[in-house]
């Protein structure tokens, strides 16, 4: 690993959830990036362009900063902070009629995490996103350039949706990043991970090769969990995984809707209604339901007499750390 005297950390790195990856960055450490994370990078990439088209079409004035720098053209800022700087490039500047200038960073985003996206924002959903942001913010600022708002710019790869989210600069938000920062670079050996860490991070980095914490016990108690070579059941694992992200996505998309057809349709005594091909109809149905709690309270001897035992089995989807 090398050593520099003065050490750089990407804007886009900085919201990362753990201090290692980050560590190992501004170290020099070889990352190891998937053929397909290094395809998802590249689409993204390529569309950028094209969104930026898309916008000046809705009527966006748009200052693109382009990432060959050999056009000269593009800007590349940094911030001092001690131990090392952080670099900033930011995607593009953008305004419009009734606006100032947004500092915005355009996405591109899988159906999951684009609807993610649109429901809770980006401070909540990506904070990462609004991190790398808050840098580019003062880092403009700071050569004197004023920005009215953040923005990110996400497109949905699925359909080509796209929805803009902005939020404000927060001055607290950049010291606290400043700090981590300053922290990260005066560690002389690899820190610990930190409390912004998420288990998920281990799947993606590519210094997990060099990472300790990636190369912990498989022992849960008692017994060795075994890893396998069998594709099937390989498959029917991530298959069952992603099935269950899905219904969890699915329960809230749910909900979501029902909070909009309560206000817009039942609460407005409407029985149905037609959107293009698709009939929505109001059925209000009255159910009767044995109260088994209320039975226990009252007849405990007589629940166990009529208690029947059965046996199944529940799949549990456990990440390594959680089950180490």
């Amino acid at each position: 690993m090398n050593n520099y005297d003065s050490r750089v950390l990407r804007a886009s790195k900085i919201g990362h959830p753990c201090n290692l990856n980050i560590w190992f960055s501004i170290n020099g450490a070889e990352e190891i990036i998937s053929e397909q994370s290094s395809r998802i990078l590249e689409l993204g990439t390529i569309l950028e362009p094209v969104i930026i088209n898309w916008l000046r079409t809705d009527g966006w004035t748009v200052k693109r900063n382009p990432i060959d720098s050999s056009s000269n053209q593009g800007i590349s800022l940094s911030i001092e902070v001690a131990g090392g700087k952080i670099s900033a490039h930011p995607d593009c500047v953008i305004s419009g009629k009734d606006t100032g200038l947004i500092i915005a960073d355009i996405k591109t985003m899988n159906d999951m995490s684009f609807r993610r996206f649109k429901r809770e924002g980006t401070i909540k959903a990506f904070p990462n996103y609004a991190d790398q942001l808050t840098i580019y913010a003062k880092a403009l600022s700071n050569i004197g350039l004023s920005i009215s708002e953040l923005a990110v710019i996400a497109m949905n790869k699925n359909n080509c949706e796209c929805h803009i989210d902005y939020f404000n600069f927060e001055p607290a938000r950049f010291e606290v990043l400043r700090e981590r920062a300053e922290f990260i670079f005066s560690c002389n050996e690899a820190p610990e991970q930190g409390d912004r860490f998420q288990n998920w991070c281990c799947d993606y980095c590519g210094y997990s090769h060099l990472c300790e914490h990636s190369k912990r016990d498989t022992t849960v108690g008692d017994i060795d969990i075994p890893s396998t070579d069998n594709q099937n059941i390989s498959n029917a694992i991530e298959l069952l995984k992603e099935a269950r992200e899905l219904a969890t996505v699915g329960k809230d998309l749910e909900d979501e809707a029902k909070t909009v057809l309560d206000k817009e349709v039942r609460q407005q005594n409407i029985k149905s209604v037609r959107t293009g091909n698709i009939i929505l109809v109001l059925n209000e149905i009255t159910t009767s339901r044995f109260d088994s709690t209320a039975f226990k309270k009252l007849y405990p001897d007589m629940v166990k007499d009529f208690m029947k035992i059965s046996t199944s089995v529940r799949y549990e989807i456990k990440n390594l750390q959680e089950a180490a």
